[in-house]
């Protein structure tokens, strides 16, 4: 019964999100059937209706909204009921890196942290930025490294670095193509919110380009490579796959700020105060390092 609500009310955060089974099945990565699946157990369990048509979309009741509010702050707690494991003693956390930070320096990051941490263990995970936080809030992992956004009551974000973004030019080449379209990360990204305003500002030239929006940036870069346009990705990305130094710039003025998120439950660990100071230290170092290859 527990496991249904819980499943049950990820399901239902995730499609209020996104507002169609499909897409919500998409971003947990569930069928369809499940989602519907988990959203009908969960009206039997709490004994009304929770979505409703609208169009060809679903829309939350009024009902199922006032649940979705009361039971956030909870849900973590009923997870650790229905989970119970060492996190209950403070020294092991579930961390999930968003996926552009888990596709370039994320995980060589936790594992230097982790190097000087001998009684902190990390199970790690990778996730789609949007839905990230969601999860953090609703304990599906304690700790989040993600692009930062804006954040609701119950989460707490310890900034962890400004990652620089890079300009990089179509073929690798030398120069940029002055009318090749720019390929990036998809509008509803985390990251793409949080630069769009630094690229008016800063690089208005860039958005007079041909935008092509994709869902990855290492999927960007591979589309950049085989000359298909100019990309736009974090300065990481660029570093771990040993990127000519030639072949991109950082933009001034447009960085990402990446966060650790964790709920109020968590935070005040002092296992979990080692490991965020030692992930802040070791991207430090990372970023310190690596801008020194050729």
């Amino acid at each position: 019964m527990l496991r249904n609500i819980l499943d049950g009310i990820e399901a239902l955060a995730t499609l209020e999100r996104f507002g169609t089974v499909s897409e919500a099945a998409t971003r947990l990565r569930l069928t369809q059937s499940a989602v519907s699946k988990r959203l009908q157990a969960l009206q039997r369990s709490v004994g009304f209706r929770v979505v409703e048509p609208e169009g060809r979309r679903l829309r939350l009741t009024a009902e199922a909204l006032e649940l979705l509010e009361r039971a956030r702050p909870l849900l973590a707690e009923l997870r650790a009921l229905a989970s119970p494991s060492k996190a209950e003693m403070g020294s092991s956390f579930s961390l999930a890196l968003a996926d552009s930070i888990a596709a370039s320096w994320g995980p060589a990051v936790v594992a230097k942290a982790l190097s000087e941490l001998s009684d902190v263990q990390v199970s790690l995970h990778a996730h789609r930025s949007v839905l990230l936080m969601e999860s953090v809030r609703l304990g599906r992992y304690q700790v989040g490294l993600s692009t930062e956004a804006p954040t609701p009551p119950d989460v707490l974000h310890y900034p962890v670095t400004e990652e620089p973004m890079v300009h990089i030019y179509s073929s690798l080449g030398a120069k940029p193509g002055k009318a090749a379209p720019l390929i990036t990360i998809e509008p509803g990204s985390a990251t793409w919110r949080a630069i769009e305003a630094q690229l008016r500002q800063h690089q208005p030239e860039l958005l007079r380009r041909a935008l092509v929006p994709v869902e990855s940036f290492s999927a960007a870069l591979q589309m950049v490579k085989a000359g298909f346009g100019d990309g736009l990705a974090p300065l990481g990305l660029a570093l771990e796959m040993r990127l000519p130094r030639s072949s991109y710039r950082e933009l001034p003025g447009v960085r990402r700020r990446v966060s650790l998120l964790t709920r109020k439950t968590v935070h005040h660990l002092a296992s979990f105060g080692r490991l965020r100071d030692g992930i802040i230290a070791a991207a430090a170092e990372y970023f310190s390092k690596r801008r020194t290859w050729g």
